[in-house]
């Protein structure tokens, strides 16, 4: 009886983090097209932006970008090592 209370508490538990997961790795794949659309733009522009100088100016975009997908991405692994924990749990907690 007591296993079955545990399942009641940990399968909505383990359907929100995977919800939250798959929400914020939606997130990251829309910031890494923005990242990869401005490189591409930096490697077929290489020329004009040498000329004008504006590699620093490019890098720290990218840098920005980068930066911000990667603390998503932190996040995101952080919601699946819970939900995985969980489930883990959940496994030896009801038996």
């Amino acid at each position: 009886v007591a296993g079955y209370g545990l399942l009641l508490l940990f399968v909505p538990l383990q359907f929100y983090l995977g919800k939250r997961f798959a929400t914020l790795r939606s997130n990251v794949a829309a910031i890494t097209d923005s990242r990869v659309n401005l490189v591409s733009q930096a490697v077929s522009g290489v020329r004009v932006m040498k000329m004008n100088g504006w590699e620093c100016e490019f890098n720290q975009r990218i840098a920005k970008i980068r930066g911000h997908e990667m603390s998503k991405v932190l996040k995101a692994s952080r919601y699946k090592a819970l939900n995985e924990s969980v489930y883990f749990f959940s496994n030896v907690a009801v038996s």
